[in-house]
Protein backbone atom coordinates (compact mmCIF):
# COMPACT_ATOMS: atom_id res chain seq x y z
CA UNK A 1 0.00 0.00 0.00
CA UNK A 2 1.20 2.83 -0.93
CA UNK A 3 1.53 6.16 1.81
CA UNK A 4 2.89 8.66 0.55
CA UNK A 5 4.46 9.48 -3.36
CA UNK A 6 8.20 9.47 -3.23
CA UNK A 7 10.61 11.28 -4.84
CA UNK A 8 12.18 9.41 -7.29
CA UNK A 9 9.45 7.70 -8.22
CA UNK A 10 8.83 6.51 -11.93
CA UNK A 11 4.92 7.36 -12.87
CA UNK A 12 2.73 8.18 -15.68
CA UNK A 13 0.39 11.44 -14.96
CA UNK A 14 -2.33 11.69 -17.15
CA UNK A 15 -3.89 15.15 -16.70
CA UNK A 16 -7.09 16.74 -18.07
CA UNK A 17 -6.73 19.64 -20.68
CA UNK A 18 -8.62 22.29 -21.87
CA UNK A 19 -10.03 20.56 -24.35
CA UNK A 20 -11.68 17.44 -22.37
CA UNK A 21 -8.97 15.39 -23.11
CA UNK A 22 -6.02 13.81 -21.17
CA UNK A 23 -2.68 14.21 -21.87
CA UNK A 24 -0.29 11.21 -20.53
CA UNK A 25 3.49 12.48 -19.02
CA UNK A 26 5.65 10.13 -17.99
CA UNK A 27 8.54 10.02 -16.30
CA UNK A 28 10.49 10.55 -12.53
CA UNK A 29 8.46 12.47 -9.25
CA UNK A 30 10.98 15.06 -8.53
CA UNK A 31 8.33 16.27 -5.67
CA UNK A 32 5.32 19.37 -4.51
CA UNK A 33 6.08 22.56 -5.72
CA UNK A 34 3.85 25.48 -4.50
CA UNK A 35 3.04 27.65 -7.42
CA UNK A 36 0.75 30.89 -6.11
CA UNK A 37 -1.90 29.50 -3.62
CA UNK A 38 -1.74 26.69 -5.33
CA UNK A 39 0.31 22.82 -5.58
CA UNK A 40 2.23 21.50 -8.13
CA UNK A 41 3.77 18.21 -8.66
CA UNK A 42 7.31 18.13 -10.37
CA UNK A 43 8.13 15.37 -12.79
CA UNK A 44 11.48 15.16 -14.84
CA UNK A 45 10.00 13.90 -18.26
CA UNK A 46 11.45 10.62 -19.33
CA UNK A 47 12.63 8.98 -22.84
CA UNK A 48 8.55 8.66 -23.97
CA UNK A 49 8.18 12.51 -23.86
CA UNK A 50 11.02 12.42 -27.08
CA UNK A 51 12.96 15.80 -27.14
CA UNK A 52 11.01 16.81 -24.24
CA UNK A 53 13.26 14.47 -22.15
CA UNK A 54 15.17 15.52 -19.19
CA UNK A 55 12.48 18.80 -18.85
CA UNK A 56 11.04 19.46 -15.33
CA UNK A 57 7.39 19.42 -15.74
CA UNK A 58 5.27 21.32 -12.87
CA UNK A 59 1.51 19.57 -13.25
CA UNK A 60 -1.46 21.67 -10.99
CA UNK A 61 -2.47 18.77 -8.70
CA UNK A 62 -6.20 20.44 -9.46
CA UNK A 63 -5.81 18.79 -13.08
CA UNK A 64 -4.56 15.33 -12.16
CA UNK A 65 -6.89 13.02 -13.48
CA UNK A 66 -4.89 9.96 -12.17
CA UNK A 67 -1.21 8.92 -12.05
CA UNK A 68 -0.14 5.36 -12.23
CA UNK A 69 2.92 4.84 -10.18
CA UNK A 70 5.20 2.21 -12.05
CA UNK A 71 8.06 2.10 -9.76
CA UNK A 72 7.62 3.30 -6.11
CA UNK A 73 11.24 4.29 -4.57
CA UNK A 74 12.61 3.60 -1.71
CA UNK A 75 11.45 6.08 1.35
CA UNK A 76 14.57 7.44 2.82
CA UNK A 77 14.15 8.05 7.34
CA UNK A 78 15.39 11.12 8.20
CA UNK A 79 17.34 10.58 11.48
CA UNK A 80 15.84 12.49 14.12
CA UNK A 81 18.33 14.66 16.16
CA UNK A 82 18.36 16.36 19.07
CA UNK A 83 19.89 18.83 20.98
CA UNK A 84 22.42 18.32 23.81
CA UNK A 85 20.63 19.55 26.97
CA UNK A 86 23.20 19.06 29.17
CA UNK A 87 26.45 21.53 29.86
CA UNK A 88 29.40 19.25 29.79
CA UNK A 89 32.77 21.36 31.41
Amino acid sequence: MIKNLVPGSKCVVYVATSNEEVSKNSGTFQGFVPVGEDSSICLELDGNQGELEGTIRLIPTNMIAAIDVIELAKEEKEEKKYEDTHYYS
